[in-house]
């Protein structure tokens, strides 16, 4: 038999899980892969416990069936797999199926398998896809202990090095080496970098890079035309349809940002962030029936998903609301209850929302009563609550009659949030919801200037060379406006200019490291950071 790998390939090393609701077929599986030399071998018969061997042993090779029985799925080991990073680059995931279904297919690709594997199959083909993508990815170790601590510029130098030596997988280099510049925020070398392989022929991903580039630097016709395209090309290429819906809502289009986002769900309806994306997009635009289906299919599938939250279920709650039907709303927020005993972030969601539903059904006792057990739980939790159920707090208060209370609290959440767009968003859909559409928009307006103010000034005493000023300064905003990532990011940089010039110490770099973490947590994907990043491992002591 011809194979496409070197034929004294061991696979002596390698460390496999294999999991499988039989225990027949995992048993079976596993003779297999002792056949042809695999020797470190584990398995597991539920998703649950696949993800629990996961956390504790990383795995070369993971053979998963699609279809686990009760609990989670094989698409859904895959997603937490990659969210909680057990699934790294190098690491080789196959999905094992007896099913061949579009639904089935669509919705596993969305978290990119290496591979399938038709049930029933022989050994040698088993044997031969195995060895041919550990070839594939035999080369990506040294460039993914670069990214493990973002060090994006040693990684691309790797990714170099291998496209220069012209290795068998360079068509899978040259893609890395195209998400690590868009990771490392070098938009201008990325879309050189794409321009350049798209010269060589229509490659899909390359396409998809470059309306990533046009995407991020804010050229969002351009981005617009690219994903159109791919689109029309191929119906059946799903980030395109994510990355138009952006595109669109940048474009301030959010009507043809929701028809794009159903036109993809109808494809590839088990995909639970774009369900969730919908339901929020189509309850904005004030289309509840589409809001409620959206909303309906996330808390369906989020059962054993990682994306499992309370908020689809209160957003499901205030859907039906406005489709007239409080009283089910209140049954999704029992449920609820049910779903998150433990939960102090979901008690106090659960019992904002009932407060909006009751006050909606003019039980206005019920109302004030969830507001103040809305209250007690808060008060548990020390004041640390995400801007989303701020938000919400802020919400219940307005429409239980104590505005000033709830706008204090939306002007700190704009203020945090000066550049959301999406957050603010939400911010005038709560003016709207609850009658004060003309006075919000002067509140956000005016909270946004003066935090832009505030940075121009400290941005100003650094452009002055007046760092040590400009450091007090960011020390002091950041001080006060812990969640607001603008201020954060500027604190951190302006710190390590310092430094540049002046040597670092280890209480400033500990405060970058602070500054730095509220970025990350506040907005993982935020822009700048990447170079932040980069700046901040230069700072650091060798060893």
């Amino acid at each position: 038999m011809k194979t496409d790998y070197p034929q004294n390939m061991s696979l002596k090393t390698k460390k496999v899980l294999v999991i499988d609701d039989f225990f027949n077929f995992r048993l079976n599986l596993k003779n297999m892969l002792r056949s042809f030399g695999v020797i470190h071998m584990d398995d597991a018969a539920t998703g649950e416990e696949a993800i629990r061997k996961m956390a504790i042993r990383r795995f070369d090779v993971i053979l998963c069936d699609y279809n686990l029985g009760q609990g989670k799925s094989g698409q859904q080991v895959l997603e937490e797999g990659k969210f909680r990073d057990y699934i790294h680059y190098s690491t080789i995931f196959i999905m094992v199926t007896a099913e061949n279904t579009l639904e089935m297919i669509m919705g596993a690709a969305e978290y990119l398998p290496d591979d399938y594997l038709m049930k029933p199959f022989a050994k040698e083909m088993l044997e031969k896809k195995i060895k041919h993508l550990i070839e594939k990815k035999e080369n990506f170790t040294d460039i993914e202990k670069a990214l493990t601590v973002n060090n994006y510029s040693r990684a691309v130098l790797l990714c170099d090095d291998l496209i220069a030596k012209s290795p068998r997988n360079l068509s899978e280099i040259m893609k890395l080496k195209g998400e690590i510049l868009l990771k490392k925020g070098a938009y201008k070398e990325a879309a050189a970098f794409f321009d350049k392989m798209l010269l060589m022929g229509n490659v899909l991903w390359a396409r998809i890079g470059r309306g990533k580039t046009f995407l991020m630097t804010e050229q969002y016709q351009e981005a617009k035309n690219i994903f159109e395209s791919i689109i029309a090309q191929n119906d059946k290429i799903m980030p395109a349809y994510d990355y138009l819906a952006k595109t669109l809502l940048k474009m301030n289009n959010p009507g043809d940002a929701q028809a794009v986002l159903m036109k993809a769900t109808g494809i590839s309806p088990l995909a639970i962030l774009r369900q969730k994306k919908l339901g929020d997009l189509a309850y904005h635009n004030e289309d509840y029936s589409t809001a409620e289906t959206a909303y309906k299919s996330a808390v369906a599938q989020g059962e054993y998903s990682c994306f499992k939250s309370p908020s689809d279920y209160t957003n499901l709650a205030k859907t039906l609301v406005q489709h007239d039907n409080p009283q089910e709303g209140l049954n999704v927020l029992a449920t609820a209850r049910k779903v998150f005993p433990e939960d102090n972030n979901a008690r106090l969601h659960i019992k904002l929302t009932e407060s909006y539903v009751y006050k909606k059904n003019n039980k206005d006792a019920e109302a004030r009563s969830a507001i103040a057990e809305a209250q007690k739980t808060m008060e548990d939790l020390a004041g640390q609550i995400p801007s989303d159920l701020k938000l919400e707090l802020a919400r219940a208060y307005i429409i239980n009659g104590e505005n000033e209370k709830g706008t204090e609290i939306i002007k700190q959440i704009v203020q945090d949030n000066h550049d959301n767009n999406e957050m603010l968003d939400n911010v005038r859909l709560v003016f709207r919801e609850t009658g004060m559409e003309d006075k919000g928009r002067k509140i956000i307006e005016e909270n946004r200037q003066e935090i832009i103010r505030l940075n121009n000034e400290g941005v100003q005493l650094a452009r002055d060379g007046k760092l040590p000023e400009a450091i007090a300064y960011f020390e002091r905003a950041a001080s006060h406006l812990p969640e607001n990532k603008i201020i954060n990011a500027n604190a951190a940089h302006i710190l390590m200019l310092f430094m540049r010039e002046n040597s670092a110490n280890e209480q400033n770099l500990d405060d970058v490291k602070t500054y730095l973490d509220r970025v990350r947590k506040i907005d993982e994907s935020y822009k700048d950071l990447p170079m932040l990043l980069a700046m901040y491992n230069e700072l650091l002591p060798e060893g």
